[in-house]
């Protein structure tokens, strides 16, 4: 038996909310045709929804690990520098949602991240900006 499904390709995620009586989760998406598309979730049913995210991302973790060359790309909310003892800087990244990664980092690569930012902002000159880290 063949079945076709169309998908609805979405561009993001606009909100997450619930109804008064906090039976239903509704999820807004902006769709790639700068339509809004609402989807009203039995509570119950949005754990499902978490765990299945969960899921494709532990998948989509799991393929980058078996093909290295692979690029895993996700949105980013917010960035900022702390500096640390030992001339050393943490870098924190987070996600929309709230989920953050945090890199410890040589302060001696200041100067490399300047360089890409100028580059990529494109007020740098070009430059071979791969700087692998010994």
């Amino acid at each position: 038996m063949d079945v076709s499904i169309e998908a609805i390709p979405i561009a993001n995620v606009l909100g997450v909310s619930t109804t008064v009586d906090g039976s239903y989760i509704l999820v807004r998406f902006g769709a790639d045709n700068h339509q809004e598309l609402v989807l009203a979730l039995p509570y119950d049913v949005g754990f499902g929804l978490l765990r299945a995210s969960s899921v494709a991302l532990g998948e989509a973790l799991r393929r980058k690990v078996d093909d290295p060359t692979s690029v895993l790309v996700t949105p980013l909310e917010w960035w900022e520098f702390q500096s640390l003892k030992d001339e050393k800087v943490l870098l924190s990244l987070r996600q929309p949602g709230g989920l953050a990664t945090h890199h410890i980092l040589p302060r001696s690569e200041a100067s490399h991240m300047r360089n890409v930012l100028s580059a990529v902002l494109q007020d740098g000159r070009k430059q071979d900006l791969s700087n692998p880290m010994n």
